[in-house]
């Protein structure tokens, strides 16, 4: 049974790690692969707190043409996976997520784990993993249409531009 959650823009998900919601045809038009990273995004806010749950109604059930894909994203046993803090999806139609390695943000120290997760789409299988010691809270990442990664550090008031690897090509911002 799903557990719908009522989130701030009146949304209803259901409640649930390591599910994306998918809309059969795409959001709006969008390729399938947006509307699996609209889904995790959506998720991702359930799990980050952006989200209250409700009591479920008797005839409580998803809204819109939506449906549970399990298993997805896919991550290695013991990898710490959260809280989610963005996604994105690049020019291949990957899903990009950063997220805090099972932190909270206040820290002042980098996350050693890899904070920029790489999905197929499709399956959900991690196709690459990095970040590991250059992020303390990545709070948000943007794929440009060069397929430069932008990826904000909330605690080190910076941006950095990375190639789609992870090499660090810019930074913008001091650590005050």
């Amino acid at each position: 049974m799903l557990h719908p959650l009522t989130c701030q823009h009146n949304t209803v998900i259901p409640d649930g790690y390591g599910i994306v919601l998918r809309r059969g045809c795409g959001f709006g038009g969008a390729p399938r692969g947006r509307a699996l990273a609209a889904g995790l995004a959506l998720a991702a806010g359930a799990l980050s707190g952006a989200c209250t749950s409700r009591p479920p109604a008797a005839d409580d059930a998803p809204v819109g043409p939506y449906a549970v894909v399990d298993g997805w994203p896919r991550v290695p046993e013991g990898m710490v996976f959260g809280p989610t803090l963005d996604v994105a999806v690049d020019g291949r139609g990957r899903v990009l997520v950063s997220h805090a390695a099972g932190r909270t943000s206040g820290n002042d120290a980098p996350i050693g784990e890899a904070t920029i997760l790489v999905f197929d789409p499709e399956t959900g299988e991690l196709l690459d993993a990095w970040g590991e010691g250059l992020f303390v809270y990545p709070h948000g990442i943007e794929v440009d249409r060069n397929g430069f990664v932008w990826v904000t550090d909330s605690e080190q008031n910076r941006v950095f531009k990375l190639t789609a690897e992870g090499e660090v090509v810019m930074t913008l911002g001091e650590v005050p």
